[in-house]
Formats: structure tokens, C-alpha cells, sequence
């Protein structure tokens, strides 16, 4: 019986390491090619941060990895409201910290979104790393950000790199 239990938590560990795990995948989304694939965890979280084109204010959207729905958009944050801030938000808490305004408790649930990166000033941070867009891919690039869950070694199959770099 003990034989069996330990195969049992054997298989269950195995599967688990070998398993497929979450992605935040990057996807260049007029050529449908993938840019790079950032390892992340079950309810971790991930960043976009620009400045506004209007405003020209900074601007920050927080997703979440969700188990079931891939991703959700959990909070927005920006310092100014202005041409295409939402000012309604259902179900939300909003809050002013330090000349952000933030939206938190939103649970919108994203299959994919997408940026088109037009300037130099767009901010990824994933996985406990930050990037500077413009150093990664072209400016002008229609950025698809999407959760989607593959092997462990995808890491390594699609690392995300900087321009240049062959790290």
C-alpha cells in the first residue's frame, strides 16, 4: 500500500513539473508571429504602463493570471481623467494614492488585448522582470498580450529578448 501511495504522489509531482504551466505570451498580431512567451504563476500579475496620448499622463493596467479564464484585467491606474478614461465603473473600489487614481476589484475577463506600441515609452513587467518595449520590437508593432499554457521548457523555446541581444 505504501509502494502505491508514493507512485501515486510520484505521478501527481511528475505530472505537475512536466505539466503544462501559464504564459504570458507575446504575438506580434498583424503577422500572427509569436514575439516571446515570459513565464509566470497561477494569480500572478503583470503590467502594461504607458503615457497617455492625450493626457500625457502615465497609465498602468494590472492583469491577473486566472486558472480558468486565462486572464482578467484587475486594475487600471492613471493620474488624470481625460479623453478615454472611463469614469463609471460598476463594482469597483477607486482610490488616490500618491496622484494615482486606481481602480481595483475589476475582474473583467480579457481572452487577449491588444497595444499598438506607437512610441517609446511602453513598460512590460512580468514574471519578476521589466521591459522597455521599444527595446524588444519595432515601434509601430500591434502588440497581442494572451495567457496560454504550454510545457515548462516553452521558457526556453521563446524567451522574450531585447533587441540585439542573443541572451
Amino acid at each position: 500500500m505504501k509502494r502505491r501511495a508514493m507512485r501515486v504522489f510520484l505521478l501527481v509531482v511528475g505530472l505537475v513539473l512536466t505539466g503544462p504551466h501559464p504564459f504570458l505570451l507575446l504575438k506580434d498580431f498583424h503577422r500572427q508571429e509569436i514575439i516571446g512567451a515570459v513565464p509566470l504563476w497561477m494569480d500572478d500579475r503583470f503590467e502594461m504602463e504607458w503615457v497617455h496620448s492625450v493626457e500625457l499622463t502615465p497609465w498602468r493596467e494590472t492583469y491577473r493570471v486566472h486558472w480558468l479564464r486565462g486572464m482578467e484585467l484587475a486594475e487600471t491606474s492613471f493620474q488624470s481623467f481625460g479623453a478615454g478614461v472611463p469614469t463609471a465603473f460598476a463594482d469597483a473600489v477607486v482610490a488616490v494614492h500618491d496622484g494615482w487614481i486606481t481602480v481595483s476589484g475589476l475582474h473583467e475577463q480579457r481572452d487577449s488585448v491588444l497595444y499598438v506600441i506607437s512610441r517609446k515609452d511602453y513598460k512590460l513587467t512580468a514574471g519578476g522582470q521589466q521591459w522597455k518595449l521599444s527595446e524588444v520590437l519595432p515601434l509601430g508593432t500591434s502588440l497581442e498580450l494572451s495567457v496560454r499554457w504550454y510545457p515548462w521548457w516553452y521558457r526556453y523555446l521563446y524567451r522574450l529578448k531585447q533587441k540585439g541581444s542573443d541572451v
